[in-house]
């Protein structure tokens, strides 16, 4: 008979570190992707808000070069010198829908609905600068939202001068 060799079994290794997560671990990472999360939805809401204003401001300047170019078709004899910048002045019963019919002679303000972009109020100052000989007016248009978080974000400002040119100015 011969002898029977039994096999020799190896120890068993205990591999501690890679036995899986720990709680602690796991509440870790889900904290750390909360902050994460967190801050991304920040920043959609900052660009939502940028994006708004951003559209908001083209309206304003849309606006705004609109009534100075009404304002360059009306005759020079005709402008006459006065607004304000920070209050109506003139009519704006007439021109709260708009502002086409707005842009005349002795009337300084309009405000005009924009689709997707909301209400526009447009101001303008026409000052005599009194240059001697001919007629000189310098204009200033103001153009904001109404009703935003900040309208000063969306103001729009542009300015022009207009003389007489012609033989026979006043």
């Amino acid at each position: 008979m011969s002898p029977q060799l039994h096999a020799v079994p190896e120890p068993t290794v205990v591999r501690r570190g890679e036995a899986g997560f720990s709680l602690i671990e796991a509440l870790s990472a889900v904290l750390i992707l909360s902050f994460g999360l967190m801050a991304v939805t920040n920043l959609f809401l900052v660009a939502g808000t940028s994006n708004q204003v951003a559209n908001q401001s083209t309206g304003a300047t849309t606006q705004a070069a609109e009534v100075m170019e009404r304002l360059m078709l009306i005759p020079f004899d005709q402008l006459t010198p006065g607004g304000d910048l920070d209050s109506d002045v003139g009519s704006i019963s007439a021109c709260d829908e708009d502002s086409n019919d707005c842009v005349i002679a002795g009337n300084y303000n309009a405000r005009r609905q924009v689709f997707g972009v909301g209400m526009i109020r447009t101001r303008w100052v026409v000052q005599d600068l009194g240059s001697g000989g001919a007629t000189t007016y310098f204009i200033k248009i103001r153009s904001e939202a109404i009703g935003t978080l900040s309208p000063m974000r969306t103001r729009q400002e542009l300015t022009m001068f207009r003389a007489c040119t012609s033989t026979g100015c006043p």
